[in-house]
């Protein structure tokens, strides 16, 4: 799989993930003497260092520096967003650093090569499209059955594999088949969004519709269904990644 980001520092290296979930502060958050990171007890030498964005005091640029300085840096830096301190850092440091990469592809362990703005991970997404299905200001979830594949017994939006199918035609196929319901009205579309579970890395088609009735037929594939409040999601064991798909349909936080 390739990856497109906005080159910060630009270089040709390769070498393993360092995972740091969230925003970094490099002051406080490394001891460049040793390249311990300290939540993490792990060593960001000879790294690709991934991460959000940096925390903190700008006084971090220089711990980046530091880092080089003791022989402590990572071969690359990959981010959401780099800031002041990112910049300013791995310039003076001249580590390889891109920015605007979406982080939750990786994960501690794999193996990337960086080549100026592109990356190359040794893994290929699975396509597949959820729908959240919308009556009433209530949403629909349906638990998996212990015939799926995948994630038995969890709670889940309409979900299914995109196949050959535009992402549209897929979802719309899935509600048909998964619920009944052949005349969804579409209310949001929202492109796509990666989850890494373990060796598994999704790419999620999401789309939020209205249906005009709560009556619906599941398949095989589900044992029962509820109508919820979204608020009420969080109450739930759901499969990886369905808040954060609430969450970008309906732009609220829960």
């Amino acid at each position: 799989m390739k990856i497109n980001g906005k080159v910060i520092f630009p270089g040709n290296v390769s070498g393993e993930v360092l995972k740091y979930d969230g925003n970094f502060s490099f002051l406080g958050g490394v001891d460049p003497k040793t390249g311990i990171v300290k939540k993490l007890n792990k060593s960001i030498k000879d790294k690709i260092f991934v991460f959000d964005s940096s925390a903190g005091s700008t006084v971090g640029s220089y711990i980046i520096y530091g880092l080089k300085f003791y022989n402590n840096a990572p071969k690359a830096i990959i981010c959401k967003k780099a800031d002041e301190t990112i910049v300013t850092g791995s310039v003076l440091a001249k580590i390889v650093t891109i920015e605007n990469v979406d982080v939750e592809i990786f994960q501690d362990g794999d193996f990337v090569q960086i080549n100026n703005d592109e990356i190359t991970l040794d893994i290929e997404p699975t396509e597949v499209v959820t729908s959240i299905l919308m009556h009433d200001e209530k949403i629909l979830i349906l638990k998996r059955s212990d015939k799926v594949s995948t994630y038995k017994g969890k709670w889940a939006g309409v979900s299914g594999y995109k196949e050959n199918l535009p992402p549209r035609d897929a979802a719309k196929k899935e509600i048909v088949e998964e619920t009944g319901i052949e005349y969804p009205k579409l209310l949001k579309e929202n492109g796509f969004m990666y989850l890494r579970d373990g060796k598994r890395l999704w790419k999620i088609y999401i789309f939020l519709w209205e249906i005009d009735s709560e009556n619906i037929n599941i398949d095989w594939e589900h044992t029962t269904y509820k109508w919820i409040k979204p608020e009420e999601i969080k109450n739930f064991e759901t499969v990886p990644g369905l808040k954060d798909v609430l969450e970008k349909l309906i732009d609220r936080k829960f």
